[in-house]
């Protein structure tokens, strides 16, 4: 019974902690976004061969 208890804990505080900071962030801006730089004269990366 108590690693029953456990998970609806640790599902319980995910659900109430960790979902709405996520939204929250999301939200605000796009965590996975690349910042333009405006010095930058082009975004091209080099490559070999």
């Amino acid at each position: 019974m108590p690693t029953v208890l456990r998970k609806a804990l640790l599902a319980l505080v995910y659900g109430l902690l960790v979902v709405p900071a996520g939204l929250i962030v999301r939200r605000v801006r796009d965590p996975l976004a690349p910042r333009p730089d405006p010095r930058a004269t082009t975004y091209w990366i080099p490559t070999r061969g």
